[in-house]
């Protein structure tokens, strides 16, 4: 964990140094308008999600590439955001693995112990914002990802899954390029019935960072 820690810090820095690169020179169409950073944290368990048969809890380091596709009166925006998940989960509920499955009292021994999971995550958000004020503006957030995780759970294979995520959120202007983001949301983990076990798994999440404008 600690290693995918600091390949993306690393990451963070090459990208803020290409920025400076990229305002020093005539912008290319391939530029991206905004670079941003943000921590998130999602909860199953908590206020707003609380299935009773397990708990899952996942702290979210993302680099956002934002991209203008459509000024106007709402600004429609396309957003890649990869993201290094570092995660845990818990069965809650042992009888939620049946006696029909094979071992099954084994996976339910397995599964009723915390475990530390990692999630590699790369999503493409579509938002459509609106001005509210003169340094405020609201948005709505739609997105879908390929997703690698690194632990199987009752509910999910492990290896090649999906994130959908959904949320609203908030940027506040602070200075003349940089910007302050909050937003909240759901996500909803699966892997589409390629593999088994397929239940999903899913959090309400918190999000919070600084973007900058090219």
């Amino acid at each position: 964990m600690l290693n995918n820690l600091i390949r993306l810090a690393a990451l963070s820095i090459l990208l803020c140094l290409y920025s400076i690169e990229i305002k020093a020179q005539k912008k290319a169409w391939y530029a991206p308008s905004k670079i941003g950073f943000l921590y998130g944290y999602g909860e199953q368990g908590g206020d707003f999600l609380n299935d009773k048969d397990y708990h899952y809890t996942s702290n979210l380091i993302k680099v956002q590439i934002y991209y203008l596709l459509k000024p106007g009166k709402f600004d429609l925006e396309l957003v890649f955001e990869p993201t290094v998940g570092l995660a845990t989960h818990q069965l809650l509920n042992e009888h939620f693995v049946k006696p029909t499955e094979s071992d099954y009292l084994n996976l339910r021994e397995e599964f009723t112990q915390k475990k530390n999971l990692t999630e590699y995550i790369l999503s493409t958000n579509l938002i459509i914002r609106k001005k509210m004020y003169k340094s405020l503006s609201a948005y709505v957030l739609l997105g879908i990802g390929p997703m690698i995780i690194s632990e199987r759970t009752e509910r999910l294979a492990k290896g090649f899954a999906f994130a959908e995520v959904i949320g609203l959120g908030l940027t506040m202007k602070v200075s003349r390029d940089l910007y302050f983001d909050i937003r909240g949301g759901y996500r909803h983990l699966s892997n589409a019935d390629l593999k088994l076990p397929n239940s999903g798994i899913n959090t309400a999440n918190i999000n919070f960072g600084f973007h900058f404008k090219f």
